[in-house]
């Protein structure tokens, strides 16, 4: 992750404690990112159980291809860890751990977003830097279609699992934060990412017509950022399906105010229809251990108030910015050791003897999606 921008802006102060107006949400509004401890030893069922009875009606997923195909060949594999893997088109691939995953969240019914970068060193442009984009964009697109070959609407993975209902993997996001040469090591990011976006969407479509791609979320001035992007060709056909924001700032208000700007830009290049996506957006509770940004780091009663805050600040805007989800970052972090900020931006947090336990951002949210959906 990445520290945010701070952002000094004029805005129309909105009513956040009142009740949200208009239609119910629907409950893919509620979404979490997956990542961190959640991905380690964890009982991984029992918090999906968690999640569905808080409000969390989809998950941010990372599913990178660097842990599904480390090797190019199945030569490269050594001896002894050959049995993990499944020759597709050629390339050992390791299903087991995406496996799981998946089938956890669909035990509950809960919808997945899959986060897909970090290509592997084999397939890198520049193998010497970390998140270097693919060398080859349609190389990246042949993942992607493996991924709906095995998680999609028809996949392997629910043939192979009569037992558990499908919710097939049909939203995909290509890449993270581009903007940012730590996750996309180019020295002008817009040109090189609209043509992985470009071919991200063709091979998608070419194997789930109905499937949704969403650009990656952009963080900081991201309406400037999103500008450069319309300018190297980006269009809403033949690219994307949602434009995905990461508008991390001081207050509620002012996340909405980053959107705002963010719909001004897509209706100015001609994409009214367009919906916007947060796919990340947080408050940490590491006031007083994060090492920088205190402005925007709070305490676990702060943390609390922000998830009600900015999700109903969210849910009063969503028809004028046609934003349709919001994901938190994240669901369960450690809170302890650590000076980065992202570190204590969890729901839940891990107790000294390893469990998973609720900060009162859980109980917040839990309350707000039970406000907002009606359910």
């Amino acid at each position: 992750m990445r520290l945010p921008a701070f952002l000094s802006v004029a805005v129309v102060v909105l009513a956040l404690a009142g009740p949200a107006a208009g239609a119910p949400v629907p409950a893919t509004f509620f979404g979490v990112m997956a990542n961190g401890p959640l991905l380690g030893p964890c009982d991984l069922p029992a918090e999906m159980a968690v999640m569905k009875g808080s409000g969390v009606g989809t998950i941010r997923l990372p599913v990178e291809w660097s842990d599904l195909q480390p090797y190019q060949s199945l030569d490269e594999v050594p001896a002894g860890e050959r049995s993990r893997f499944t020759v597709v088109d050629g390339i050992p691939t390791d299903f087991g751990p995406t496996d799981r995953r998946v089938l956890a969240a669909a035990g509950q019914g809960i919808d997945v977003l899959a986060l897909v970068n970090k290509a592997p060193p084999w397939a890198e442009a520049d193998p010497a830097k970390d998140f270097s984009p693919p060398r080859s964009p349609e190389a990246y697109g042949r993942f992607l279609q493996m991924l709906v070959a095995r998680y999609g609407p028809n996949g392997s993975l629910w043939a192979e699992n009569p037992a558990v209902r499908p919710v097939p993997m049909r939203r995909f996001q290509v890449w993270n934060e581009p903007s940012l040469p730590r996750y996309f090591a180019v020295s002008s990011f817009a040109r090189p990412y609209v043509r992985l976006l470009a071919a991200a969407y063709r091979a998608v479509k070419a194997v789930d017509p109905g499937a949704t791609v969403v650009t990656a979320g952009l963080p900081n001035f991201s309406w400037r950022d999103l500008e450069k992007l319309y300018r190297a060709g980006l269009r809403a056909r033949g690219h994307f399906d949602a434009v995905a924001i990461h508008p991390f700032t001081g207050d509620a208000s002012g996340s909405v105010e980053i959107l705002r700007r963010v719909r001004a830009v897509m209706n100015e290049n001609g994409d009214r229809r367009s919906p916007i996506w947060v796919t990340e957006v947080s408050w940490p509770s590491g006031r007083g251990k994060a090492d920088a940004n205190q402005r925007w780091v709070t305490t676990e009663a702060g943390q609390a108030r922000k998830v009600t805050e900015v999700y109903r600040a969210f849910a009063r805007a969503r028809g004028s910015l046609r934003l349709q989800r919001a994901y938190w970052y994240t669901w369960v972090t450690t809170d302890t050791g650590s000076s980065n900020a992202f570190d204590y931006a969890g729901l839940r947090t891990v107790a000294a003897d390893g469990a998973f336990v609720d900060k009162p951002a859980l109980s917040a949210y839990r309350s707000v999606s039970r406000s907002l959906t009606g359910r």
